[in-house]
């Protein structure tokens, strides 16, 4: 009878214990991600305290507040975006939307057909190379004086400027398949169509998509870089016209909003790279 007793005050203690780990486990991992951006805050409130740098550096208070008048609205009618948000957000993510993905429509095709013929890969090395070397904040001026003043060469300058990482690592992705799987293929005479669908995108998927989550960064970076000049609006419009006019307040709030996109884009890549992957994170875990 003893014993049953101490089997059952130990299974007790077991899950305590376990149920005590779990909840610590729970709230570390709410707490700790947000450590880092209580202590940035502390330093951002801190130096807009100061008598010199508190000229230009805005409270984060004044910020929230003008974040909220400026890109919030409380009318379903304007699907509750702010003036701002409607005349510079959403033109902004519009231009980045499309380079990135005419870079992805891009980069993602022609990887494939190189990857695929080395020829043509060795071929095509140098202009490849040449047009990664570019620094694309440099050719603004050229792509304004080739295509003119409007959305379009924004468009085409950030599509520019992200299309080299998704095209590399989709290159390299194609050509690590191996040719074991191609010779495979020619044996068994699998059709090229589900050979391409079959065996390459899904071999080269997981670098692939570490080349997207690069190029989704880098659109957001080259959207601001396209706006500073001949532009009526747009983030990156608005960054240059705030500091022009010393509204400091409405510059920091651009940047907020800005950071909240890049991570809100993130989240939404990170889901997506999950689901499509998910057949490959298995596949890793068995051999862990």
């Amino acid at each position: 009878m003893s014993a049953i007793v101490q089997n059952k005050t130990a299974v007790a203690g077991s899950r305590t214990r376990t149920r005590a780990w779990s909840a610590r486990s729970l709230v570390s991992s709410l707490l700790l991600p947000l450590i880092v951006p209580a202590l940035l805050v502390l330093l951002w409130w801190m130096g807009s305290q100061s008598e010199v740098k508190g000229l230009f550096i805005a409270p984060p208070l004044d910020v929230l507040d003008r974040t909220v008048s400026d890109f919030l609205s409380p009318h379903p009618g304007d699907f509750f975006l702010g003036e701002v948000a409607r005349n510079d957000l959403v033109p902004s993510l519009w231009r980045a939307t499309l380079g990135f993905w005419l870079a992805l429509v891009v980069g993602v095709g022609l990887g494939i057909v190189l990857g695929l013929r080395p020829v043509l890969a060795a071929l095509f090395q140098p202009l490849v190379h040449l047009g990664r070397s570019l620094p694309t904040p440099a050719l603004i001026g050229v792509f304004f004086l080739l295509f003119g003043t409007g959305d379009w060469p924004k468009v085409l300058l950030i599509a520019f400027g992200v299309v080299w990482p998704i095209l590399f690592n989709t290159i390299d992705g194609v050509q690590g398949i191996g040719m074991a799987r191609a010779h495979v293929a020619a044996v068994f005479k699998i059709p090229s169509r589900d050979v391409l669908f079959r065996i390459v995108l899904p071999g080269a998927a997981p670098k692939i998509f570490a080349g997207i989550r690069v190029a989704l960064s880098l659109s957001l970076i080259m959207m601001v870089i396209s706006e500073l000049q001949k532009a009526k609006n747009g983030l990156g419009y608005l960054l240059v016209y705030d500091q022009r006019n010393f509204d400091y307040p409405g510059f920091w709030t651009v940047l907020v909003v800005l950071a909240v996109v890049g991570i809100v884009l993130n989240v939404i890549m990170i889901q997506i790279e999950r689901r499509v992957l998910a057949w490959h994170r298995g596949v890793t875990a068995q051999h862990d």
